[in-house]
């Protein structure tokens, strides 16, 4: 079936090909394509055409980016990383998807779901706000977990963490024991978070807690005083781009119980599947952090290697509960200065 474009005639014939579609091969910033020549259809008995996740899949199939994009991008990247980075003596470490990657599903689209994509190239990338948020809040579980059992704090993980969360809002590192002790069962993530403080986690060995508390507070900041650390966007690698995007699918049953306050929940209504693009697993993207001009205290280090543990046990973007959005160090590892 011919898409429709409401778009006017002579726009429309330098920009369709022979099948009357506009692609990636015509267009090939995807940011541009996907926000400006949405595609439509009308089938059956409708009157209306619509558009959505299925008519985007159906008209653009898999999506790859052009050979002429990627030149476009790489010239960009490698500014960014060999000039930019460098120059503010940035700490730096490339990581790979570990499973699908979705950042932005809920922004404002005409398709319903949507993807974070740089306006300028139309490849993906993740906001160094999303990064910074991930990387607090990983920190946050963390210490709720060295805190088990601690006077003063609930026994509820839960409530735990989030008395946490407001004591470093407000900057509050008398408001935490000296010390703790790790827990004779301390996860993984707790001991490579301790590692990222120097800290060896033997079971039932003390820890200057507040030591650690005072660094994520001037690393994050409080309501009242920005960070030491800048969390920067982080960007595709330009040599694995042609290929990295991927259909996907949700498929929610309750959509009536949603939509309507009189109707339960029930497996009787019909399943509305949800057609939306993703980043596919095995992509490599650069992330960075680098001090701020008004930093005391170069924490950097210790900034990278929160941001690696969040990335790798929390995950950043949409559906992280279900196990997207999480990275990984390839046995390639890259980092540097």
């Amino acid at each position: 079936m011919t898409p429709i474009y409401f778009l006017p005639r002579n726009l429309l014939s330098v920009l369709r090909d022979r099948k009357g579609r506009i692609t990636p091969q015509t267009v090939d910033n995807l940011s541009l394509l996907l926000d400006r020549f949405a595609p439509f259809v009308k089938g059956g008995k409708e009157k209306t055409a619509k558009t959505g996740g299925k008519v985007l899949k159906d008209v653009l199939g898999e999506i790859e980016i052009p050979e002429s994009l990627v030149r476009t991008y790489r010239v960009f990247y490698n500014r960014y990383k060999e000039g930019l980075l460098k120059s503010i003596k940035a700490e730096w470490v490339v990581l790979t998807t570990k499973s699908r990657l979705v950042v932005g599903l809920g922004d404002e689209s005409i398709y319903e779901t949507s993807i974070r994509l740089l306006r300028n190239y139309g490849v993906p990338y993740i906001p160094g706000s999303a990064i910074k948020g991930v990387t607090r809040a990983w920190s946050i579980e963390m210490l709720a977990e060295l805190l088990e059992g601690a006077d003063g704090f609930s026994k509820d993980f839960f409530e735990r963490a989030g008395e946490v969360q407001e004591l470093l809002s407000k900057g509050d590192a008398d408001g935490f024991p000296d010390k703790a002790k790790v827990p004779s069962h301390a996860s993984e993530e707790l001991n490579e978070f301790l590692s990222a403080f120097g800290v060896r986690a033997d079971p039932g060995s003390d820890v200057d807690l507040r030591k650690i508390v005072k660094d994520l507070v001037d690393i994050f900041g409080t309501q009242d005083k920005e960070g030491s650390i800048v969390f920067f966007d982080a960007l595709p690698d330009p040599d694995n781009l042609k290929s990295i995007f991927e259909w996907d699918i949700m498929n929610p049953h309750y959509g009536p119980y949603y939509q309507q306050n009189d109707k339960p929940p029930g497996d009787w209504y019909d399943p509305v599947p949800v057609i939306f693009l993703t980043v596919k697993s095995g992509v490599e993207f650069l992330f960075a952090v680098a001090q701020s001009s008004t930093a005391k205290k170069d924490l950097k280090r210790v900034a990278q290697e929160l941001m690696v543990g969040a990335l790798k046990y929390h995950g950043v973007g949409a559906k992280t509960s279900l196990g997207y959005g999480r990275f990984k160090f390839k046995n390639t590892a890259r980092r540097g200065q």
